[in-house]
């Protein structure tokens, strides 16, 4: 594999991810066996794509990338799926997530 497909996985994992808490969020509401298949193969996704992720790269740099994508899409989702608000210190947290994120992968 080559390592320039990396940060592709590991987006492609963080997504992964993000899907399924978000679809967790939705079980709170409606939960059934359908919505429970799901968060189980998203997962189960997810973490195939970071295995194949950790075989080529370093664990604290997948990590943390995967952590900045899914702070991204996951606030962006229960920003806009939930209607939900933040706060001035949340958002400040997951700006320095990001920040974080940017110079471990720079």
């Amino acid at each position: 594999m080559s390592t320039s497909m990396i940060p592709i996985i590991a987006l492609g994992s963080a997504g992964l991810y993000s899907v399924a808490m978000i679809a967790m969020k939705f079980w709170l509401k409606l939960p059934g066996v359908g919505l429970g298949l799901l968060i189980v193969a998203t997962l189960l996704a997810g973490a195939t794509l970071e295995l194949a992720a950790l075989r080529e790269e370093r664990l604290g740099i997948i990590y943390t990338g995967i952590l900045g994508a899914e702070g991204i899409l996951i606030a962006t989702a229960s920003f806009f799926l939930f209607g939900e608000n933040f706060s001035y210190r949340e958002v400040a947290g997951i700006g320095l997530v990001l920040i974080g994120t940017a110079l471990a992968w720079a």
